[in-house]
């Protein structure tokens, strides 16, 4: 309103409009105080969302951290898997080599005991000869073979004993 305008009105009119500017301030005081109130619950909201947001975003750097880790353990496996691989190729070359040897050898052994039983068929003396002559060593001799017993030596009965204690003779 223009200042004529204002000049123009009475009192009362006045009084009207002032006391209408009042409750329209109140209105809008505690509308602002309302919204106030809601701003800082949503302030409050959002700390708490921030500071649930920053200790996941901990946890998901922790998870990166052990993905990485396992992901290196894994090409280091990976790696270490390869090599067995390579070096198995390796093993069993040494293992068919191992095998040669062995064959070889086997057949010098045979070898040299057909060239034993060829060479000296005299030489070797039948079984019940070397019992005799075994009889006939001092005990604990070089050569002396043990479980041969000198003739009139007699056992000793032996006793068996059962689970149950019972003796049986």
């Amino acid at each position: 309103m223009a200042d004529k305008e204002l000049r123009k009105l009475n009192r009362r009119e006045l009084l009207k409009m002032l006391l209408v500017q009042c409750q329209e301030t109140e209105r809008l005081t505690q509308e602002l105080a309302g919204r106030e109130a809601e701003l800082s619950e949503l302030t409050e909201r959002y700390d708490r969302l921030i500071g649930k947001l920053n200790v996941k975003d901990e946890r998901l750097n922790q998870k990166d951290a052990k993905i990485r880790e396992l992901t290196d353990t894994i090409e280091e496996m990976k790696a270490s898997r390869e090599i067995e691989l390579n070096e198995a190729g390796s093993i069993a070359e040494a293992a068919l080599r191992i095998n040669g040897v062995f064959e070889a050898a086997q057949r010098a052994a045979e070898q040299y005991l057909m060239n034993i039983k060829r060479l000296e068929p005299a030489k070797i003396k039948p079984p019940a000869l070397v019992e005799k002559e075994e009889e006939k060593r001092i005990p604990f001799e070089a050569g002396w073979r043990a479980g041969i017993r000198r003739k009139g030596t007699q056992s000793r009965p032996r006793q068996m004993i059962s689970m149950s204690g019972e003796l049986h003779g």
